[in-house]
Parts: C-alpha cells; structure tokens; sequence
C-alpha cells in the first residue's frame, strides 16, 4: 500500500465520523474503539447512527490490521439485521476472533447466533452455537460460561421440552452465582435469571412446592435489589404455580397483580401466559365464559407473535371442546385446524 492510498483510506473513515461529530456528541478521542462502541450504544434506536458507528469500527479496524477489532465491528453491525443478514456478520465476527484467546469473543458473537438460530427455529444449530461459545467462554471468562449455560438451559426447556436436563444446568449455574455478591449490579440480574428458570422447570415437572420455593426467594431478592421487572414475573411464576395447586382465587389475584407490569414490558410470551393461566383458573372455578375468552386471548397473543410453547397449548383443546359442545363448527373447526398446525411445529 502507498502513502496516499493509506491516507485516502483514513480520510475515508475519519472525514464522515467528523462531520457526524459536529451535528452530535463528541467523541473523545483516548479510546476510538471504545468511544464508537458508547456512541453506538448511545444511538440505540437510531438504524442510520448506529450503522455509521459499526462501519467506522470497522474501517478503522481494517487500517489497523485488528483482528479482535474486526470481529467487535461486525458484532456491533449484526445487531442491526436479523436473518441470514445477521448471521453473515455474526459469522464473519467468529471468524476473525478465532485464535485471538479473548475474553468475550468469538464466544458473544457463537452466543448471539444460537440465539438468533433460536428465533429461527433451528434448534440443533442454535445449540451447536451456544456450546461453541461456551467452549470459548470456560477458558477465561467464568461469568459468561454461566451464562451461556443457562442460554443452553432455556433452550432445552422451552423449546425441546427437556427440563430435567435443563434443570441440571440450572443448578448449576445457581451453585455458582451463590458464591458471588448476588445483591450487586454485577450479578443481580443473572441470579433472579436463574432462580426464576429453577421455579419454571419444577412448575413444568409439578414439583410445587418447590417452586414456590424458588419464587418466593426470587421475589425476595428482587424486593432487595429493586428489580421490578422481576418482581411481576416472580408474582406470575405463583400464580401459575397457584393455579396448578387449583388455588384458583390465589391464582387470580397474583397473576392479575403481575399482569399491567409485564404488559407494560411488551413481553408477548408472558402475556400468553397470563391469559392462559387466568384462563385455566377460571375453568377449574367452572367459569367457563371467562375461561373462554382468556383462551382466545392466547390464541390473539399467538397470532400477532406466532410462538407458542407446549405449556400452552391446552387452552385449544378447552375451546374446541366447547364449541363442539355448542354446535360451532365453523370456530370448533378453526381452532382444530390452528391446534394441528401448533402441534405440527412443536
């Protein structure tokens, strides 16, 4: 390379960092990469800002002949594409990382792909992914091992049903963090991650009471740290758990109470839950129109985010069996039909 063609070079990936500079904050200079990773964490939200700010990452990484920046770069870039888009860059991250024996990387960039092979439904590929990262993660980065591993948990449970090996995994990630100041910013969310993924996997193997076990100090911890998101969450996890001890007045008043939080949170997947849950609760009082309107609730939740876990699936059966018994066949055979095409996939 001649001095000129490097020169153009840096005045191709300074010149529109400056003038973006001028209309925006300003980017110290004592750290590039770090200053355009804060920038680009800064402008969540904002596509064009944050493409600008991965593209001279990476540029700049190209000047510098940086593998370990290249593949931070094309982290940052995927987090602005899903799909095969997302994947190349994600990839492409991996590729460069490898043999550089660092800390976060190429084990963020395996992590981010098997969840965005989750997403897809690829669940072989994605788990392939999350035991890529993990490899990578045990040899320095312990907090990371743990977290992956309960990613690889969630999987297991969620989506291929096997919760007695995720639980295995859920302990132990448990066993770990109890040996970690559990109460600070550092490690507070990941340690109600865990005890809210042991209550859910012995809800789903009907071990109760030891789930309101692990609720109870869920909630207990999140009361003391002041973590409201999972304060709501805790409260649903026992009123399902309610529910299935048929304590159904119990039910109603914790999952009602958790409901306009996680509402708030936009969490689909939790606001599914909550109507079946409310749904079952109001079966078993022998409320069957209310019942039935939670039941469609839940299929509403299912059409506008098109997942849906085996846990609640049931609510169909509840409705085609009603209609049946009311003479629609019109609606009996539109929820058989959606019952089939779930089962299909699951």
């Amino acid at each position: 390379m001649t001095n000129r063609q490097f020169i153009k070079i840096v005045f191709l990936v300074l010149f529109p960092f400056f003038l973006w500079s001028q209309s925006s904050q300003k980017i110290i200079q004592t750290d590039y990469y770090e200053d355009l990773k804060q920038a680009f964490i800064k402008s969540h939200g904002n596509d064009k800002k944050q493409l600008h700010y991965a593209n001279a990452y990476i540029r700049r990484a190209i000047i510098e002949k940086s593998n370990i920046n290249l593949s931070r770069g094309y982290f940052l870039l995927s987090h602005l594409f899903e799909g095969a888009k997302c994947i190349q860059y994600l990839n492409t991250s991996i590729k460069y990382a490898t043999n550089t024996n660092d800390i976060k990387f190429p084990a963020l960039s395996y992590s981010k792909k098997g969840y965005e092979l989750k997403k897809q439904f690829r669940f072989d590929e994605a788990l392939a992914n999350f035991f890529m990262a993990e490899k990578y993660a045990k040899k320095n980065n312990l907090d990371f091992y743990y977290n992956v591993k309960h990613s690889i948990g969630m999987l297991r449970s969620e989506e291929l049903g096997q919760v007695e090996e995720a639980l295995v995994l859920y302990r132990e990630c448990f066993n770990y963090y109890k040996g970690k100041n559990v109460r600070s910013p550092e490690y507070a969310t990941e340690y109600h991650n865990v005890l809210f993924a042991l209550a859910d996997a012995h809800k789903s193997l009907k071990n109760l009471d030891s789930t309101s076990f692990y609720n109870k100090m869920g909630y207990q911890e999140s009361k003391a740290t002041k973590d409201q998101y999972y304060i709501s969450y805790f409260i649903l996890n026992e009123g399902a758990n309610q529910v299935l001890k048929k304590n159904y007045k119990a039910a109603l008043d914790s999952i009602n109470k958790a409901l306009p939080q996680i509402i708030s949170d936009k969490n689909y997947g939790n606001i599914l839950a909550s109507y079946f849950y409310l749904g079952k609760s109001y079966a078993g009082m022998g409320n069957e129109k209310k019942a039935i309107q939670n039941y469609i609730k839940v299929d509403s939740m299912y059409v506008i985010n098109k997942r849906i876990i085996p846990e609640f699936v049931g609510g169909y059966s509840y409705l085609i069996e009603h209609y049946k018994q009311t003479g629609d066949k019109e609606k009996q055979l539109k929820f058989l039909s959606k019952f089939m095409k779930i089962d299909s996939l699951l």
